[in-house]
């Protein structure tokens, strides 16, 4: 059955705050764990192209590695994540991290399946944390903006996330982080 015109239309129109992608909700220690690999450092820049079939967009970033906290070192990494803007197009996925030139990251990352040498965010936009500085001190936080939590032992159960999580103090959260990657911290 094809949808018709009318219908395809008003799901366009739905307001984009009504959708999230629903993501397993872990702690830091269970994404350290979880993730193969583990590095912060800098957005240097973000290429955006067409799939081949031209039917989607996606987004290559390349990330200078200040500190691999875990898994093979490298001078950078390229993240792969779906959507972007290009050519006047715009392709937007729910959840999905979004990334700025300049900004410094802690990110959670596995091998992309379908290309080598490039890398997706583990969990969407909660596996990366963005280390920005306040008039205090420099702090780490979460941009959860289109997620939605799923709870261990509580089957169906999916629970709103406060869209920005502000996890301590860049100091503190990097040694949360190093001490987990050693299989110190629980």
């Amino acid at each position: 059955m094809v949808p018709s015109r009318r219908l395809v239309t008003l799901c366009l129109l739905a307001p984009l705050t009504a959708l999230a992608t629903v993501v397993m909700a872990l702690s830091m220690e269970e994404l350290t764990t979880m993730a193969p690999v583990v590095v912060h450092g800098t957005v240097q820049r973000s290429v955006t192209n067409w799939t081949e079939d031209k039917r989607g967009i996606w987004t290559w970033t390349e990330v200078s590695v200040r500190e691999t906290l875990k898994g093979p070192r490298a001078a950078t990494v390229l993240v792969k994540q779906p959507g972007g803007v290009l050519q006047g197009i715009g392709q937007s996925v729910s959840g999905a991290a979004r990334f700025q030139d300049g900004e410094e990251v802690v990110l959670f990352l596995e091998p992309a399946v379908d290309e080598r040498n490039a890398y997706v965010v583990l969990a969407m936009a909660a596996g990366k944390v963005t280390l920005e500085q306040t008039t205090g001190a420099k702090v780490a936080r979460r941009n959860l903006e289109g997620l939605s939590f799923a709870r261990r032992g509580a089957p169906g159960t999916v629970g709103p996330v406060v869209e920005r999580e502000t996890l301590g103090t860049a100091e503190a959260f990097l040694a949360r982080i190093r001490a987990a990657a050693k299989g110190g911290a629980k």
